[in-house]
This record gives C-alpha cells, sequence and structure tokens, in this order.
C-alpha cells in the first residue's frame, strides 16, 4: 500500500502546473502545490521522448520505487507532479532516486 494517492484527473494536473511551484533537475521537473488537508496525490508523467513504452514503463516504476523509499515521514507538498526528462531513462536508479528525493524536499521546504 502506498502512503499517496494518484493524482489521476486532467484538471487537477493542469492547475498544479499552472500554480505549483517548479523545481527543475537533470532527470526530471517538479510541480508542487500545497493544499489543505487530505493524502497526498502524486502524479508521474513520462514523455515518448524517453523512447519505447518498456523504456517509459521502466522510469516510471522507478520513480515510483524512490517514492516508496521515501515513505510518509517525508514531508512532502498535497500535491505533487513529476515530469520525467529524457536523461532519466540513462542513469542509475540511485541517481534517479536522490534526484526524486532532492525535489521532494526542495517543494516542501518552499
Amino acid at each position: 500500500m502506498r502512503w499517496y494517492g494518484s493524482l489521476r484527473r486532467a484538471a487537477h494536473i493542469a492547475q498544479v502546473r499552472r500554480r505549483g511551484r517548479r523545481v527543475s533537475l537533470p532527470t526530471l521537473s517538479a510541480y508542487g502545490l500545497a493544499a489543505s488537508g487530505g493524502a497526498s496525490e502524486i502524479g508521474i508523467t513520462v514523455s515518448k521522448a524517453l523512447g519505447s513504452a518498456v523504456c517509459r514503463n521502466l522510469v516510471r516504476r522507478r520513480i515510483r520505487g524512490a517514492l516508496d523509499e521515501l515513505g510518509p515521514a517525508q514531508p512532502a507538498p498535497a500535491r505533487l507532479l513529476l515530469v520525467a526528462r529524457p536523461p532519466a531513462a540513462q542513469v542509475p536508479y540511485r541517481q534517479l532516486a536522490a534526484d526524486v528525493a532532492a525535489a521532494v524536499a526542495q517543494l516542501a521546504r518552499r
């Protein structure tokens, strides 16, 4: 069971992208928007620029794994959108996990 819910509605994703704070890292961009109460919702976007469906799914699973490692103790905005960039397909898991943790931490500080 994951400590966060899925950010699925297009309107919510657009709202986070428009109004949220942005953090840019080499492997991903992260957008965070604080909301009152409720469980955190996290969305992961991986475009076709990363490669084949197999590659995109691998990157998506790695990002989810990095989020699972953070656990619920990690302070996170109420809504978070992670957008993978093409270098995310080439880097080792540890670097991608470090970038995810850094993005979440930076958004939590703001």
